[in-house]
């Protein structure tokens, strides 16, 4: 049995068939068209990744290191230097006093004199103290070695025989105000410098 599709009825599936086909290629190229719309917006995620370049940009426009940069340094405050009395300078070296102790005298009212041998720990201890008794009292400070005939000489003249150690207080101009001998620790020597500027 043969079966024969007359000619309208062929041209009718040959229709049927290029629609379904004109279709389905529609819709896929409708469907490949959304999906790269939706690729288009990855560049937009992209330009917004930590390691784009807004991430570079970032830290230009949050740092403060720059204003730290452009404030002024604070400075350390310092201390003026005390000025020099050349005149009570001239008179402590024309009544006989050397040179370390006139200068002293010259920029302090009050200044403490440790008398010490540079090779006697004991006289090392006593140095320290006398030191810091004239740093508690305010009063200028001053060291003169027993083995320094510069230091000392003019003193031994005056004094005579210096005790070792020991400490001298001196007062403007030119006065011994005290003279401790041996040890003394850094309240007594404290004290007497305190002692000292009182009775000027």
């Amino acid at each position: 049995m043969t079966l024969s599709v007359s000619p309208p009825l062929r041209i009718a599936a040959i229709c049927g068939l290029v629609f379904t086909v004109i279709v389905f290629g529609g819709l896929r190229m409708l469907g490949s068209h959304g999906s790269g719309g939706g690729s288009t917006s990855a560049p937009h995620v992209i330009r917004h990744h930590p390691f784009g370049a807004a991430a570079t940009k970032a830290p230009t426009k949050t740092a403060t290191p720059t204003k730290a940069h452009t404030a002024k340094p604070k400075h350390a405050v310092v201390k003026p230097k005390p000025l020099v009395d050349l005149t009570v300078v001239k008179a402590a070296l024309a009544a006989g006093l050397p040179q370390a102790l006139a200068q002293a005298l010259g920029r302090s009212k009050t200044v403490v004199v440790s008398l010490y041998d540079p090779y006697s720990q004991v006289d090392g201890t006593s140095f320290a103290e006398a030191k810091a008794g004239a740093a508690l009292a305010g009063a200028s400070f001053v060291p003169l070695s027993v083995l320094s005939q510069r230091d000392v000489g003019k003193l031994t003249e005056q004094l005579g025989l210096l005790p070792d150690p020991g400490v001298l207080v001196y007062i403007r101009p030119a006065s011994l105000a005290a003279k401790i001998a041996g040890f003394a620790d850094k309240e007594t020597v404290a004290q007497a410098a305190r002692n000292a500027a009182i009775g000027q």
